[in-house]
């Protein structure tokens, strides 16, 4: 498992791009089963569901646009700040 410190460090990476926020959701998925780390359990899950979203909207419009090797713009303009939010509020969950 990760501690808080960890997860800090992580959340605070994962809007960086479509790959480092693809890490931290698949990261994140199982977390809520830490009851010495995550606070509500179900709040975790429903929130972590929102991360997947964002993440699988970003992954599919990158496919669509044949996976370009510089995403940066699109990550940018349609999803970082959502990303951002939705890591901060993952992470008032921990204890």
């Amino acid at each position: 498992m990760v501690n808080k410190a960890q997860l800090i460090e992580r959340a605070e990476r994962a809007s960086e791009d479509l790959f480092a926020w693809a890490s931290f959701v698949a990261h994140t998925e199982f977390l809520w089963q830490d009851s010495a780390l995550v606070t509500d359990a179900d709040a975790w899950q429903s929130l972590w569901f929102e991360l997947e979203i964002v993440n699988g909207l970003a992954l599919a419009e990158w496919e669509e646009q044949g996976r370009p090797a510089d995403w940066s713009a699109s990550w940018r303009e349609n999803y970082q700040q959502d990303a951002r939010e939705l890591a901060a509020e993952l992470l008032a969950l921990t204890a």
